[in-house]
């Protein structure tokens, strides 16, 4: 929880909009208002006739400590969700709960920062004097008092996206700070307004700092206000969360040795009247090389996620080494690199790939993967900072570093160049060599033909195919072909030639489809002065695959 706690914060302070509306804001305003507002005495009702430097000072405290909370909160949670994060983080032994601390704790720290600004600013330019224990404790009151502002930023980031997860903060933000009293003292309100204010949480956070500066205790209403806004708002995240994500329990077991990598047993799952996986059976032994095919709405995708426990489905089992999804990812044997997930934004790539190796039992030497990644000219860039091809190399980093047994990769090559591309394979046969299964998911079917000892088909939900390269060419009837220069007069009775299919004549070349080359060649040794530049090749699993998927 520590290093997700570090990496929150990192990316926070880095954040100008946090510079400016959290601590530039505040302190500027409180001088402003200070200024205007210099010798005059604040109402009963906001302080007990406090001076207006430190009722300001509080008021504008409370204010940057209430951006502090939501924008580490809303936006940032609304990002990760939408752009894959939380899925990549969640494929990681580190539990959810320890996720969701670190999100409180940091929106609870980065909110000290303006309480502290603002209090600095109030003593030096104006000269405010409170004791010791006042300063402690007002400190610790507005800092605790934004608790609720967490919980809100949580509550906006599980049910919007990024875009309107900002507005609303930004909206809310300025409509508690006016409607709390942090800018027209709450005793200048009409009655019905004032008892609004009493009714939020910024003025009740306010009010803490206001009681304590005027050396009363805090009130017992403000305390329950705060309260309750916090234990609101914080059912309201939970259930918004369930309501987005399948049950998620997290058993840290051993695997059992003599079990399989991957076991899916009649896995059935609809989106509405759209059934997406019909039945899939699936086993993947150990120390293996598979790829998983299909077109576009095969239902791929939502096979990977209900193996690695991200969708849950709604007929079959998954079972990876005998255990659970999440009980799997949480002994922390499975590491996985998902086609819409993105990295962490705001951090950078060696604090990020250090801290994912750090949550695994039995890391990868981090030298030694930052080597094998090609990452050692980044490693200081932060993620958002990165060409697609470097995203793409960060990410495998990211999935292998942790050393996990299964390795699931989702169309791990897009972005990479052609160099890029043999390196990342010689790099996988090596890993899969040292006793590791992977399992990864294409459209570049040469990379399957070429790299996976086991080929996977599947078609409307369920597996058309299954086998290796050369099985799965053979299932899909594909042809090979009989290649020559013509060196006679027009061809004829090429046709009747053993095994011949087709043929395909383009000015002297001549082209013999067949489903037995070494039959047609024998045939064609009585015509052998006739051509020349003989060459036989196989049927493609482009062929194969095309007419596999066309079947069904």
């Amino acid at each position: 929880m520590l290093g997700y706690l570090r990496l929150e914060i990192a990316r926070t302070v880095r954040d100008i909009r946090y510079v400016v509306l959290a601590l530039v804001a505040p302190v500027g305003f409180y001088l402003l208002f200070a200024e205007i507002f210099s010798g005059k005495a604040g109402s009963p009702g906001s302080g007990g006739g406090l001076p207006a430097s430190v009722e300001i000072m509080v008021a504008m405290a409370t204010f940057g400590a209430m951006w502090g909370a939501l924008s580490a909160t809303a936006p940032r949670l609304a990002r990760d969700r939408e752009r894959g994060w939380l899925d990549a983080l969640r494929l990681t032994p580190l539990a959810p709960a320890a996720v969701l601390g670190a999100r409180i704790c940091a929106g609870l720290l980065v909110s000290l920062p303006a309480v502290v600004a603002v209090g600095v600013t109030g003593r030096l330019a104006h000269g405010v004097q409170l004791t010791a224990g006042q300063w402690g404790l007002g400190l610790i009151a507005l800092w605790l008092g934004t608790l609720p502002f967490v919980m809100l930023g949580i509550a906006i980031g599980t049910l919007t996206d990024s875009t309107t997860a900002y507005g609303v903060s930004m909206g809310l933000y300025f409509a508690f700070a006016a409607l709390g009293g942090l800018w027209v003292p709450p005793a200048n309100f009409p009655p019905a307004l004032r008892q609004v204010a009493k009714a939020l949480p910024s003025y009740n956070q306010a009010d803490l700092g206001w009681q304590i500066a005027g050396h009363a205790a805090p009130t017992a209403a403000s305390l329950l206000v705060l309260a309750a806004w916090t234990v609101g708002l914080a059912a309201i995240a939970y259930w918004a969360g369930a309501r987005i994500r399948p049950a998620w329990t997290r058993t840290p077991s051993p695997p059992d040795p003599g079990a399989t990598a991957v076991e899916l047993s009649g896995i059935a799952k609809s989106y509405g009247d759209v059934q997406a996986l019909a039945g899939l059976d699936l086993d993947i032994g150990r120390a293996a090389i598979v790829a998983l095919l299909g077109p576009n709405g095969a239902g791929k995708t939502t096979a990977i996620r209900i193996m690695l426990g991200l969708l849950g489905p709604d007929r079959g089992r998954a079972r990876l080494f005998g255990l659970s999804p999440s009980s799997a990812v949480a002994a922390g044997q499975v590491g996985a690199m998902l086609q819409d997930a993105e990295l962490m934004s705001g951090v950078t790539v060696g604090s990020l790939l250090r801290f994912i190796g750090g949550l695994y039992p039995d890391p990868l030497d981090y030298q030694q993967t930052v080597k094998v990644t090609g990452l050692e000219p980044i490693l200081n860039r932060r993620t958002d900072k990165l060409s697609t091809g470097q995203a793409q190399r960060a990410r495998f980093a990211v999935a292998l570093i942790g050393n996990p047994a299964l390795l699931v990769l989702d169309e791990p090559t897009a972005g990479l160049d052609v160099q890029a591309q043999q390196v990342f394979w010689a790099d996988l046969r090596s890993y899969q060599a040292s006793g590791k299964t992977v399992l990864f998911s294409t459209h570049y079917l040469e990379e399957a033909d070429q790299n996976a000892g086991r080929i996977v088909v599947i078609q409307s939900g369920h597996t058309v195919a299954d086998g290796t390269p050369e099985q799965v060419r053979s299932a899909g009837g594909a042809r090979k072909t009989v290649r020559f220069s013509w060196l006679g007069g027009a061809p004829a009775g090429l046709e009747a030639l053993p095994g011949v299919t087709a043929m395909d004549v383009a000015g002297r070349e001549v082209t013999l489809h067949t489903t037995d080359a070494d039959a047609t060649v024998w045939g064609l040794y009585g015509l052998r002065d006739h051509l020349s530049g003989l060459e036989v090749t196989g049927g493609g699993l482009r062929e194969a695959f095309l007419a596999l998927t066309a079947a069904h």
